[in-house]
């Protein structure tokens, strides 16, 4: 899953969730590269699936937004070919089926063929991100064999997973069922997410889980580091946030069932600050004590 320098690949998907997610876990994966997206989605729809504070993006379209760039393989290879050459960059680019619907399909791949060549001499990756049902047969074969197959194994971890109830004998909403429930603050609700034992801790694992809680609308941007620890000092580290993510969780819920007791500037402010999992024991102290 970590990608080489000067190397394009080919990246077969059929759903944006799977995309978005996939990305993600590349971008933890690699995190020595800066990665750029080129896309058919605009801006307003990555944003619900990825954090664009981590990754550069421009929107393939006919559109005078900044982030804007013309649907031309000249223009986004222009694009590519401004990025300082030194440095470590990964490009990822969706939208080849509507450059191959809306152009010279012969052409484009001429120029896919010359792009590869440039970038054997730089420091950077391209990832074509397609759903091959888009082309004919024979252009795809083509693309094939310019391109090195990347396949993308997401961690096997149920995607999410309770506690069970001996464990600290805790009973569970019946909200838990339904984890796309928003809460309060319009953002989605926690989740109480099984423990990950030492036996069985891996990398790939700790960045599933890493994504579930972004999922959750956690910022758990503390753990990241761990991805270069080793397992035993990475595994350390993810106890003590997991330990504060069921605090935030448990506040949340708390704030979930004692709304009318809040004022609301009050209200939006710790949310935001749970979801930060900045100041949990003021947080904590002060509404505990109102029961």
């Amino acid at each position: 899953m970590e990608v080489k320098r000067g190397i394009v690949y080919l990246y077969e998907f059929d759903s944006y969730d799977k995309l978005s997610m996939d990305i993600e876990l590349l971008m933890d994966l690699n995190q020595e590269y800066n990665f750029t997206l080129y896309s058919r989605l605009p801006t307003r729809r990555l944003i619900e699936k990825l954090d664009l504070s981590k990754i550069n993006h421009f929107w393939i379209a006919n559109n005078e937004e900044n982030t804007a760039i013309k649907p031309s393989i000249q223009e986004i290879i222009q694009s590519i070919t401004n990025h300082d050459e030194t440095k470590n960059n990964i490009f990822l680019i969706d939208g080849l089926e509507y450059l191959y619907n809306n152009g010279d399909n012969s052409e484009l791949l001429s120029r896919l063929v010359t792009f590869a060549d440039l970038l054997k001499s730089r420091n950077w990756a391209v990832i074509y991100c397609i759903n091959s049902l888009a082309f004919d047969s024979d252009w795809i074969i083509k693309l094939r064999h310019l391109s090195d197959k990347l396949e993308i194994n997401t961690p096997e971890l149920e995607s999410y997973e309770f506690e069970d109830k001996k464990e600290e004998n805790v009973v569970l909403p019946e909200e838990d069922n339904n984890l796309f429930e928003l809460a309060i603050d319009g953002g989605p609700r926690m989740a109480y997410l099984a423990r990950l034992p030492r036996l069985g801790f891996t990398n790939e694992i700790l960045v599933k889980r890493i994504l579930q809680w972004r999922r959750m609308g956690l910022d758990v941007s503390r753990i990241e580091p761990a991805l270069t620890y080793d397992i035993d000092q990475a595994y350390e580290l993810y106890q003590s946030v997991e330990e504060d993510v069921r605090r935030a969780t448990e506040l949340e819920r708390f704030i979930h069932d004692n709304e009318s007791l809040i004022e609301a500037s009050d209200l939006a402010t710790d949310m935001f600050r749970i979801r930060q999992l900045t100041g949990l024991n003021e947080i904590e102290r002060k509404y505990y004590n109102l029961s």
